[in-house]
């Protein structure tokens, strides 16, 4: 979902718009997951379609501008696509 930046999704919503948003994303830095999602990336990036495992996704929409930003964190029993998060974002 996110090999166009965060902040191009900005930039095309409607002001006053929603970006609601469902990703998995890296697992918290230095943890064996974490190990796992870095070693797997070139492969899993070119089976999965260009999919990052280790992709630091809350950060960038974070840092995208928008006004305000809600994220939830939640895991599933799926080591390399874990955890995950859910959100809104409003331009």
């Amino acid at each position: 979902m996110f090999g166009a930046p965060a902040r191009e999704i900005y930039r095309v919503l409607k002001p006053g718009g929603t970006f609601v948003f469902i990703e998995h994303v890296a697992a918290q830095r230095g943890t064996f997951a974490r190990g796992i999602q870095n070693l797997v990336v070139p492969v899993w990036s070119f089976v999965g379609d260009g999919c990052h495992p280790n992709r630091e996704t809350a950060q960038r929409v974070q840092a995208a501008g928008f006004s305000d930003v809600q994220i939830d964190t939640f895991s599933i029993p799926w080591p390399i696509v874990s955890p995950h998060i859910a959100g809104l974002a409003l331009k």
